[in-house]
């Protein structure tokens, strides 16, 4: 099969962005929340963890996720904005504690990938990727307090560099109509954090995560998408934090009218599998385990071959220990 006809809708990648510091003891768990909240718009992602962000963007990765790229290098290009202005306890219920919030993130990223020429392995071919991601967070939130006290104003804003995702090695395969990928993402700790601070955009522990993702062409009209990693997250030494294990599920369905125009739904969904705790204590009593699911339309169109362009909208919902928004993406792949 000649990969290069799928061009037009080779969009996949990700940025690397953020999270602050947290507390779990009962009196602070107000301004926790708050915490929370910053650190999920600072990385537009879904899951509760520490701070309530992410080190992976989920939902960056819902197209083509299993079609290697010919050989050679290639760059791509993200910008998402995400916002929220309800944040969802762990019955799926707005927060209580919190008197008003709204969470605003912008994050602009360039991936690298290259994709080794005459190597392969097991059959397929290998690829190495790098990510690096500036975001900038703005968060205003108040935890509720009886009268006459009012309302205690926690907000804040932050822009800085996001954590460094890297993926070493990543195994191809290509078939008549299916296509694989298997690899290991890491995000490595290099974004600007300070235990200090109110919202951060680097999370201050490594995460790896295996992989793997398919795309199918049932016809030459139609395609089918999905990605599933599983992450496993290092202690934040400076809060004594460790954050829950992250599954998640990126996926979408395309229709090609045309060779160079693509639309049709993507989405994620995603589900903390074990408890956050910090000082060996679960965190809350519930573990803050975040769930969320997220679907909307898509487009991508390609100019050339090599130049493609597109726009994804997410609506989360079914949120749980996490705000619930909606996320933005518009991606391109442009050569050099």
């Amino acid at each position: 099969m000649n990969t290069e006809s799928h061009a037009p809708t080779r969009m996949q990648g990700r940025a690397a962005p953020c999270s602050p510091d947290c507390s779990n003891r009962p009196g602070l768990q107000a301004l926790w929340l708050l915490t929370a909240i910053a650190a999920a718009s600072a990385s537009g992602c879904a899951g509760a963890t520490e701070g309530g962000g992410n080190s992976y963007p989920v939902g960056v990765e819902t197209n083509y996720n299993g079609l290697m790229l010919p050989e050679g290098l290639h760059p791509f290009y993200y910008y998402a904005h995400y916002s929220a202005s309800h944040s969802k306890d762990n019955a799926g219920n707005d927060n209580r504690q919190l008197a008003h919030f709204r969470i605003e993130s912008d994050i602009v990223a360039a991936r690298l990938s290259y994709v080794w020429p005459g190597v392969t392995l097991l059959g397929a071919h290998l690829e190495t990727r790098v990510v690096q991601a500036v975001a900038a967070v703005n968060v205003e939130a108040a935890v509720a307090r009886p009268a006459p006290l009012g309302p205690l104003d926690r907000g804040g804003s932050r822009t800085g560099l996001a954590d460094t995702a890297f993926s070493p090695l990543i195994l191809g395969w290509h078939g008549a109509t299916l296509h694989q990928t298997l690899g290991l993402d890491t995000h490595l700790k290099v974004g600007t954090y300070d235990s200090a601070e109110r919202v951060n955009i680097g999370r201050n522990y490594y995460q790896f995560a295996p992989f793997y993702a398919f795309t199918w062409f049932p016809s030459k009209t139609w395609d089918l998408n999905a990605k599933l990693r599983y992450a496993r997250n290092t202690r934040n030494t400076a809060t004594d934090y460790q954050s829950g294990d992250e599954a998640t599920l990126e996926f979408s369905a395309g229709y090609h009218p045309t060779p160079s125009l693509a639309f049709g739904l993507n989405g994620y969904v995603y589900r903390q599998t074990t408890n956050d705790t910090q000082h060996g204590v679960v965190v809350n009593g519930n573990g803050n385990r975040g769930s969320v699911n997220a679907i909307g339309p898509y487009l991508s169109y390609a100019i050339t071959p090599k130049v493609t362009f597109m726009v994804k909208v997410q609506t989360e919902f079914n949120a749980r220990n996490r705000p619930e928004g909606t996320r933005i993406w518009a991606q391109a792949r442009i050569p050099f």
